[in-house]
């Protein structure tokens, strides 16, 4: 089992790796994009901005409100992983992705199932979240 400290900073380093990704999935000169974006429905911008929301609110409430952080840590990996599907079925855009951006969207599932897994120990780890019950269990002063 992972200590919570080790948990939180592996949600922060897959929170930093996914947006580094997803800047490497812009178009050039930034990125490896080379479809048109004009294909982009505004839909999928929103579900884009969605995302990015997500993820940069799970970072302070992983710190300082764990359980709070561990449904927006699930709820942004779900979230990427969605948004790689629709790519990779060509609901976004009509034009088959490249296998280097396809390479870039296959990372950052697995980056996100790294904050699904660590957003989702947190937790069971943060022993102040789960007081002892009052059935003879409470430790004496």
């Amino acid at each position: 089992m992972i200590s919570s400290s080790t948990a939180k900073r592996t949600v922060l380093g897959s929170i930093i790796a996914i947006l580094i990704l997803t800047v490497l999935e812009f178009p050039p000169p930034v990125g490896f994009e080379t479809r048109p974006q004009s294909d982009v429905s505004p839909i999928w911008l929103v579900f884009f901005i969605l995302i990015l929301i997500v993820e940069i609110a799970t970072v302070p409430l992983v710190y300082k409100r764990p359980l709070v952080g561990r449904g927006f840590g699930i709820t942004a990996a779900i979230l990427n992983i969605l948004q790689v599907i629709a790519d990779q079925t060509h609901l976004m855009q009509s034009e088959v992705a490249p296998l280097s951006y396809s390479f870039l969207e296959y990372t950052v599932v697995i980056a996100s199932l790294a904050l699904a897994y660590s957003s989702w120990v947190i937790p069971r780890l943060e022993p102040r979240l789960y007081p002892m019950s009052s059935r003879g269990n409470v430790i004496p002063a």
